[in-house]
């Protein structure tokens, strides 16, 4: 028994509604994705900065340090002599 054409056109309309919630789902999975990218991204830039700034203070305890080790060799020294 072959399909009538009431049959293909109901078979021919299901598929269209399930194409169209595809792409309805498909899109508001792409703007949740691209959300999340954004925060993503907002979340590296700041981890960025911040490691940079720690960069910057990690050189600063340095300079410090070997500041306060020149300061104690100096009283060494002068203690030897």
């Amino acid at each position: 028994m072959t399909p009538s054409a009431v049959d293909r056109f109901t078979e021919l309309e299901t598929r269209i509604v399930r194409t169209v919630e595809l792409v309805k789902t498909t899109r508001l999975e792409k703007a949740a994705i691209e959300k999340e990218l954004t925060m993503t991204r907002k979340s590296v830039e700041r981890l960025e900065r911040e490691i940079e700034e720690l960069k910057q203070e990690r050189e600063l305890v340095r300079n410090r340090v070997e500041s306060l080790l020149d300061n104690l060799s100096e009283i060494t020294e002068e203690s030897v002599v």
